[in-house]
């Protein structure tokens, strides 16, 4: 089985997180109305480089494929970015390069993201500022912009959002999008099928995905 091809009853299971966090979100966007600066083009969220789960690199992988289809020289230039946004971060990333795989260390981690900081994400078109993926991006990617409550963490909105609003109106916009951990429970169960379950980054998910779809 190819890297990150999740078995066909967890990628169902994904499919049904990524609904119910969607439906989730679109619910606290509504009550944001007019707070939200969120357009396409504004790609502030769009840049840098953060850690994603399987089930994102998965989710992103069957994106490419589809994507391919439709489109395969998009897919190709999607492709190219990845491929040279990895060859920046290979030589420090702390993981192991050949399986993409992050290691569970939190400040080797914070250390290359502060490193790549103004790295745009390969998914991102730089013609138009959309997402090339957008239907299959990550889960912290359809969490940001409004104010989303982890436990009893809340991660605050992005800086442009809520900038006249009062304290009360963010918290009526504060979104609790998972609020059982499903997320959590599929990585458990990924890893008990013996399947690929590291964290990685998007431009390695989007490069391994790449190798199988084009030259």
């Amino acid at each position: 089985m190819a890297i990150w091809a999740l078995p066909a009853d967890l990628e169902q299971a994904d499919d049904a997180l990524v609904e119910a966090i969607d439906a989730a979100l679109r619910a606290g966007a509504r009550r944001a109305g007019s707070h939200l600066a969120c357009r396409l083009g504004c790609t502030e969220c769009c840049i840098g480089v953060f850690d994603i789960t399987a089930l994102d690199a998965a989710r992103l992988t069957r994106g490419m494929a589809t994507l391919h289809r439709s489109d395969p020289g998009r897919t190709r230039r999607l492709v190219e970015r990845a491929r040279v946004h990895w060859e920046s971060l290979a030589p420090a990333f702390p993981g192991d390069r050949r399986s993409g795989g992050l290691a569970e260390d939190e400040a080797r981690r914070a250390k290359l993201f502060a490193r790549h900081a103004d790295l745009p994400c390969p998914a991102l078109d730089p013609q138009t500022g959309a997402c090339e993926l957008y239907t299959w991006r990550p889960l912290t990617c359809r969490n940001f912009g409004l104010p989303v409550r982890f436990g009893a963490e809340v991660v605050p909105p992005c800086r442009l959002n809520f900038t006249a609003a009062s304290a009360v109106e963010v918290e009526t916009a504060t979104v609790d999008p998972d609020p059982d951990d499903a997320e959590g429970r599929l990585l458990g169960r990924l890893r008990d099928s013996g399947e690929p379950a590291a964290d990685t980054v998007v431009a390695f998910a989007l490069a391994r995905a790449g190798d199988a779809l084009t030259p």
